[in-house]
């Protein structure tokens, strides 16, 4: 008998709580311990916040012009560009709106010259700082200071609309201690209380990017833009130009990049398979190759490797990786920015999920072992090593590359012709590979 697989909905006929019922089991990855952690803060916390809501002064509307807006995305690179759509669509909703955008320090350097927003306010964010929970939540740090100072700027900037999507009761909070009239965001995480809107979330469409998106249209606006980019100015363009000729790269050359690095070690597919890697694809195609290095990370040794090491600051290397005709990474910030320029990507995934964070657009490809049940982790193995990533070989990944190269090289114009963006999942009894469409 045939098999009827049915997709998620969010019309009419799944209402708002149903939907956030079942987000928990396809939006986020949380215990049972965490969830009744949650719920307990929330019953302590609902009636003190309704009290307070009741005794601030004045009325509390929350509609009415719109002149000062709120978006708070305080995490990683990756995080900034796929919030990037959301911040284009939202300056075309409200073009005479001021814009603020809360970010972390690391991150401010990527808004620089994108006209997304008019002002950023930077902040260290304790949680979002260490993978220690002891270090995470320490109140000794000095790391709450700066955040309470933070916090008592956004309350006397007096926001009338703000955004947050992590559906997260932390950032929930953030919003309603800052006095925001309008604060839109998801409450399936907790604290839908601290929230004048409770967006509903869609089911289907799980990514990041989307569920911002998703905040847009729960005010009744359109999402017009919804991929990802970023600008490169003339000056960085031509530090690209002059730094790549210092290097012998001529005009005209295939540049491949290779980025290993990434936030953290257990989505680090390793120097010595990127190195074989870059080897082979240069045996086998006309390629140089470009070895980029995170000047905040240990410099990987590079004696006897065929390729060309570069170490910039994040603008510096936006200008050269825009040149790059392909880049091949682990599932990382790099990743996001390559897709943002237009850069088409070959990514290594590991403990998180693709449906969530994957690269966006038509040209990328993922290579994800498949069949791990405790995926996604965020980063807390439960094992001695990520096997998810030390599983899969170098051959799986050169497939990847070696198909999007041919596909490139013979398309002549930068666009891979008649290939579908795919998710390349490993056999975990044989060294071939599966597609499947990655949505």
């Amino acid at each position: 008998m045939p098999i009827r697989t049915v997709g998620f909905s969010t019309s009419a006929n799944l209402t708002s709580k149903n939907a956030d019922a079942a987000a928990l089991g396809v939006l986020v990855k949380m215990s049972t311990q965490k969830r009744l952690l949650i719920r307990a803060i929330e019953v302590i916390a609902q009636p003190l916040v309704l009290t307070l809501e009741r005794l601030r002064r004045g009325p509390r509307n929350v509609v009415g012009e719109v002149k000062k807006i709120l978006v708070m995305e305080y995490w990683n690179l990756g995080d900034i560009v796929m919030l990037s759509p959301f911040l284009r669509s939202l300056r075309i909703q409200y073009p005479d709106a001021s814009i603020t955008l809360l970010t972390s320090p690391k991150a401010a350097p990527l808004l620089e010259h994108q006209g997304l927003v008019d002002q950023v306010i930077v902040v260290r964010v304790p949680w979002a700082q260490h993978y220690s929970r002891w270090r995470k939540y320490n109140p000794f740090s000095p790391r709450w200071l700066e955040f309470l100072r933070t916090l008592n700027l956004l309350r006397h900037q007096q926001f009338d609309l703000a955004f947050t999507v992590r559906a997260d009761i932390r950032d929930n909070f953030i919003l309603w201690l800052s006095k925001v009239r309008r604060r839109v965001g998801y409450g399936f995480g907790g604290g839908a209380f601290l929230l004048t809107d409770n967006a509903t979330p869609d089911l289907e469409h799980p990514h990041l990017s989307v569920r911002w998106l998703g905040l847009l249209e729960h005010l009744g606006n359109s999402a017009l833009v919804r991929q990802p980019s970023l600008l490169v100015t003339e000056e960085e363009d031509q530090h690209a130009e002059q730094c790549l000729a210092a290097l012998g790269v001529r005009d005209g050359e295939f540049l491949v990049g290779i980025h290993p690095g990434a936030r953290n070690a257990m989505r680090q597919w390793g120097d010595a398979n990127f190195a074989a890697l870059a080897q082979r694809l240069q045996g086998q195609f006309p390629i140089r190759v470009l070895w980029f290095q995170d000047p905040t990370q240990e410099t990987a040794s590079l004696d006897g490797r065929q390729v060309l090491p570069l170490s910039l600051p994040l603008r510096q290397f936006m200008g050269v990786l825009k040149r790059c005709e392909l880049l091949i990474c682990n599932d990382s910030g790099p990743m996001h920015i390559a897709t943002a320029l237009g850069v088409p990507v070959v990514a290594i995934f590991g403990p998180t999920e693709p449906a969530w964070f994957g690269p966006l657009g038509p040209n990328n490809r993922i290579v994800i072992q498949s069949g791990f049940w405790c995926r996604p982790c965020f980063d807390y193995c439960r094992f001695d090593k990520p096997y998810c990533m030390r599983v899969i070989t170098v051959d799986s990944v050169y497939g990847a590359a070696a198909e999007t190269l041919t596909a490139l090289m013979h398309s002549g114009d930068g666009e891979i012709k008649q290939v579908s963006p795919t998710l390349l999942q490993i056999s975990s009894t044989v060294d071939t590979v599966s597609t499947k469409v990655l949505s």
